[in-house]
Formats: structure tokens, sequence, C-alpha cells
């Protein structure tokens, strides 16, 4: 069809102030709601506004060429509007797409005889039609149209300069939303970033950290899942420490060997991937998807490092929107460095605390060696005291309080003499003095570990009674700490079931029955009844104690 474009010499005034009106207009508004972060559905939809206004009419669509060469429809007005919004067609159809292709505007003065229309044919509504390509730098990014001047004239050169015009302007507004769109994005990723570092830096639990991490994956990369796996340097394999989700525990018993699989392959050379289609990457392990029901389609995937020394790997898989970047990639060795930062700083607190749990322990070991008769006291008052507070439901801080207290209690029979503390007689009132200064002498040597203060209340004041007849300063009640009160319990349950040179340990039965008899007079009442709670439940010495009628069984701890 050829086309018949009527010429007008030069425009009116009138339209020509009107058009540069709407011009300013458009930098003023839609500048506006650019700075304020309006969202892209927002800019459009104004853009086709002063579109329509300037070409005055009332039809029209924007579309926009995506990644897979198609033009979807991001804003239609007119008849079947509703129908349209949303739909797809590929760059090489109808008019949009010939202009798509060509890079040139296009005008139709009868749409029903016009070859490259697939509009319906017999809608008489639809007589003609201007489009004009979307442009940036010299590469089409989408096409507006206009259908049916309002005056009923067909569209004519001047039209056509009106609407290039405009979306010259709309182009160089768009590549500026983007711009501030991806610069706002990028400052929140960088401020998630930063939130994250001060969130895994501020435990020292290795597990904390982990699922942390995990957590932070999402938000900060925009993805479904993420993952981490950890490096077996003995086995030459990586396993999955942490996967989110209720399918990520399937993944727990997966393993892959070192270069096996996307994760292997950045495990063995140390080089981070970003892989926009999994099904055609030959290293991807479609297995792992089938075990876990979980369809992975693209992968952004870098090595956990500690001083040059690769000790995991982290994905994040399934952009929500799109595909992963080489700014997200950057963005994501980053948050990578932070994670094996905060996993090395979490592995060392673990190693030195053990190191001191150790110690400790040694230490309370050699003050056993020193009496004979009690030989692995300090262990069966530990394992008690961890029992009553599982029932007490103590939190995470003050077990780790506890469990130190207990190792401790009778660090002052450092300083009693040898011949009160392995008397094989019952000790007479002057030793009996001599060896209730123990507590005090036990203080007086943390004092000097600034970093124990917290464990002095339980080891000084461990015999001390709630009816406030113990020792050394006679409280009572809540006076007493309750770490001190727990480890009274089981301490004096020990010594109770312990046999002596002098006398026999008494059975657990008539232990306990002492415990309950002095349940609110020398022991605390809650920490007794929780004490029985484990005993009945085996955590005491291995036997789960049923009701009359049934015989006891051997729990898994006893058996071993």
């Amino acid at each position: 069809m050829a086309l018949c474009l009527r010429d007008t010499s030069s425009l009116d005034l009138r339209r020509k102030l009107g058009i540069m009106a709407i011009e300013l207009e458009i930098y003023r508004h839609i500048g506006g709601l650019v700075v304020k972060g309006a969202s892209r559905a927002v800019i459009l939809n104004k853009l086709m506004d002063f579109t329509l206004k300037a070409m005055d009419t009332s039809s029209g669509s924007l579309y926009l060429l995506d990644d897979s060469k198609e033009l979807s429809f991001e804003v239609v007005r007119g008849t079947g509007a509703k129908r349209f919004k949303g739909m797809k067609m590929r760059a090489q159809s109808g008019i949009a797409g010939h202009v798509a292709t060509t890079g040139r505007p296009y005008v139709s003065e009868d749409l029903r005889k016009d070859k490259f229309w697939i509009g319906i044919k017999t809608d008489r509504s639809h007589k003609n039609m201007l489009a004009v390509p979307l442009m940036k730098r010299r590469r089409v990014i989408g096409v507006i149209e206009v259908i049916n001047k309002n005056d009923g004239k067909p569209f004519t050169k001047s039209d056509i300069k009106v609407m290039a015009s405009l979306a010259n302007h709309f182009s160089i507004i768009m590549e500026r939303a983007n711009l501030f769109t991806e610069l706002d994005g990028r400052i929140k990723q960088f401020s998630t970033l930063n939130e994250v570092g001060n969130l895994l830096i501020s435990t020292l639990d290795q597990s904390v950290v982990r699922h942390r991490a995990m957590e932070a994956i999402t938000k900060l990369m925009h993805a479904e899942t993420g993952s981490l796996l950890l490096l077996d340097r003995e086995r030459e394999e990586l396993y999955f420490e942490v996967a989110l989700g209720a399918k990520g525990r399937r993944l727990k018993e997966v393993t892959l060997d070192i270069g096996e699989g996307i994760a292997g392959w950045v495990a063995k050379y140390g080089k981070p991937l970003i892989i926009h289609d999994v099904t055609k990457d030959k290293r991807f392990q479609g297995n792992i998807d089938k075990r876990s029901k979980f369809r992975t389609r693209n992968m952004i995937c870098a090595p956990v490092s500690i001083k040059g020394n690769i000790i995991g790997v982290l994905q994040a898989i399934n952009k929500v929107s799109g595909t992963f970047t080489k700014e997200d990639l950057k963005l994501f060795q980053l948050f990578s460095n932070q994670v094996a930062i905060a996993l090395d700083n979490a592995r060392l607190y673990e190693e030195i605390k053990d190191t001191f749990y150790a110690t400790s322990g040694a230490l309370a070991e050699a003050i056993e060696k020193r009496d004979p008769y009690t030989g692995g006291h300090t262990k069966r008052v530990l394992a008690y005291c961890l029992a009553i507070a599982n029932h007490l439901r103590m939190p995470k801080t003050t077990l780790e309080v506890l469990r130190l207290s207990a190792v401790l209690h009778d660090i002052g029979k450092i300083g009693i003499e040898d011949r009160i503390l392995r008397k094989d007689a019952p000790l007479d009132a002057m030793e009996a003095a001599s060896m209730k200064m123990h507590p005090e002498l036990g203080a007086e040597i943390l004092k000097h570990v600034p970093q124990l203060k917290d464990i002095v209340p339980g080891m000084l004041y461990h015999h001390e009674r709630v009816d406030g007849l113990g020792y050394p300063k006679g409280f009572k009640k809540e006076q007493i700490p309750l770490i001190a009160r727990i480890i009274s319990v089981a301490d004096t349950y020990d010594a109770m079931t312990t046999t002596r040179p002098y006398r026999k340990g008494l059975p657990p039965e008539v232990a306990l029955r002492e415990l309950k008899k002095c349940s609110g007079r020398q022991f605390d009442a809650n920490v007794v009844a929780a004490f029985l709670r484990a005993f009945r439940g085996g955590e005491i010495d291995g036997v789960v104690r049923r009701p009359p009628g049934k015989r006891p069984v051997k729990t898994a701890s006893r058996q071993l």
C-alpha cells in the first residue's frame, strides 16, 4: 500500500505553543516522578497520557521490547484495552513490529487495507494510525502508537515530527528512570549488605551465622532461595550445610565431589559463576533438583574463602525477576567475603571456647586427683546441672555460664590442705570450717580473671540454703543466684550417692527422698522438681522411670 501523507507547511502557532507546554510539563511532572522513585508502570502510564493529549487522540499503545525480542503491551488505551494489557507479540509482527524492526516512524491512512495491520479487519473504529520507535543510543527499546485523531483527520508529517519529538523526550526520561531505579536498587543493596554484615558479626555462633547468611541471600540478591555448601577436606567433597525452605532439608543428604556440578566446579577452581539457564550448562546436576523437587532456572555461585583457602560455596538460586547480572555477581562476592569473615570469627571463637572448656575441665580434674574419693564428681555435677537446666528452659547464654560454673564450682579446694581434703574419716569442727572456706577461696582465684566474673556467683554461693542456714553469706531464697541453686541440688545428690571410705553411697531412690524432704528448706523447690523430672526421664542415671507395673528401660547413654 502506498503511503499518502498530507503535507502541511507549518504547524499552527497555538498548537506549537501547546506542544511546547506539554513537553515542559513532561519534564516537570514525570521528572518529579522519576526523582521520587515512582514505579515504571506509573511513569509509562503518564507518558501515554501526555502522548494522547499532544496528538489529540484517545486510543493508543505503548510497547517495550524485552530480552527475548518480544513486544509487550505495557500501556493500552481505547477499545479492548483490558484485553491487550500484558500481552506479547513477536517483534516482527504488526505495525509496531515493523517500526521496531526498521527503527522508523510509520503512518497508516487506512488500517483495514494495511498489510502490516494484524488487528480486526472489520473493526470500523480503527481507521488510521501513527507509530514511532522509542530509541536508546540508536537501539530500539519500544514503540508508541496512536489511533484515530479526535477531529477525524488523518495523521500528517507534522504529527510525525511531534510524535518523534515526544518519543525522544520519553526515551531520555525512561533512561533516566532506569538509571534512578538502578541507582536506587544498588543503594538499597549496599545498605542491605551493610545491615547483613553487621548482623553476621553480631553473633559468634557458627550455626546462627550460617542461617543468617542464607536468609540474607534471598533479600540481597532478590532470589527465591539460597544454599551454603561447606568443604570437607578429608573426603574431598561438598555437603549442604544450610539450604532454605522445607525442600532444603532433603539437600542435607546430598554431597558433591570437588569439581562435580556447578558448586563443585566453583570449589575446585575458586572462581564465581553466573548461569543464566542451568539446563544449558553441562555442569548442572539435574538429579539434585529431582531429589529436592525444586526447579532451578538460573544461579549465581561464589566461593567462600578464608586466607586463600576455600571452605565452601554460596549459591543464590532463581532471581525473582529476570536473571542475575555482572553487578549482582560483584555484590555477591562482597557478600561472600563478609560470610567468610563471620564464619572465621565464629570458628576462632569456638576454638578458643573449646580450649577454655578443656583447660577448665583439666584444672577441675587436677583438683579431683588430690581427693581420690571424688573421681568424676565434676563431670557428674555438670551433667546433672545441664539436665536440670533443660527442664527449667534456661536461655542459651545463661546455660554457658552454668556450664562453666559447674565445672569450676570446687576450684577453691586447691587451697585446702591435703590432710583435710584426703582424710578418710568424717571431718572435725575445725576441719569442716576450713573446708567451708573453699567457695571463697575459689572466688579469690577467679577474681583475677575479669572474663570469668559471671562465673563467680554460681561457684561462690552453691552451698547457700534457701532457708538462710547455708554458707558463706547465709543468703535466702532469691538472694541466691539461680545457677548456685542448681549446682547445690546437683552437688548434694552426687555427694549422697557417692561412696566414701567412712560411708557407703545412698541408693538413688533414698537420695531423691532426701531432696524432696529438704525441698523448700535447703533446696529451691523448682530446681528439685526439675531434677525429679530429669531423673524420671533417664537424664540422671540413664534409666527411664516408668509408671508402676512397667519395667524400666535402659537408655542409650546407659548402654554405652
